[in-house]
């Protein structure tokens, strides 16, 4: 797969042959289109991780820190070798975090200005997810949620729908969090 745009336009990772259905070039340069204004600078939580396109993705186009969690050991190893392997001095900061996602959740730290999940689909929890995110999100921050086209979902009010948009098999939706 290759990065579609920023610093590391054009270089290629690894995505393991088994254990992850990366998000495709077409999709993710799409989601970026939109996010154009969003990623400079911004601190970037990308969970499901996978082969870290999206991560990566971001800390081309200029992100300030990616920080990715995967729970596959193997492909959280493949996920480490493509940030090493693309890792320059003028791009931001990076962790890589081995973990269940909702236990990471769990954990304390600072908010995320932008988060995408890409969970696998038979795992796809998007009320769960939604309700763990709590404070790990800005208040102006965002999250880039793919599910499969044919899947429905519920938003809680706690949180806004701005956009809903498909490519190929993939729904991606951009959520925010409500306001009060």
């Amino acid at each position: 797969m290759r990065i579609t745009s920023g610093i590391l336009k054009g270089r290629t990772f690894k995505v393991p042959k088994v254990g992850v259905r990366p998000t495709t070039e077409r999709t993710r340069e799409a989601i970026f289109s939109s996010l154009a204004a969003c990623v400079p600078n911004a601190r970037v939580l990308d969970l499901f991780a996978g082969a870290g396109g999206l991560g990566l993705e971001a800390w081309s186009r200029g992100a300030a820190s990616v920080t990715a969690v995967e729970k596959n050991s193997r492909v959280w190893k493949n996920l480490q070798n493509n940030f090493q392997a693309l890792g320059m001095a003028e791009l931001g900061a990076h962790d890589l975090v081995r973990a269940d996602v909702y236990d990471y959740l769990k954990r304390p730290f600072g908010p995320f200005d932008l988060i995408f999940a890409d969970p696998p689909y038979d795992e796809v929890d998007l009320p769960r997810l939604l309700e763990s995110i709590g404070d790990a999100l800005a208040p102006d921050g965002l999250l880039v949620f793919e599910m499969h086209k044919r899947d429905s979902f519920d938003v809680s009010n706690a949180w806004k729908l701005l956009k809903e948009k498909k490519y190929g098999s993939t729904k991606v939706l951009f959520l925010r969090q409500s306001a009060g």
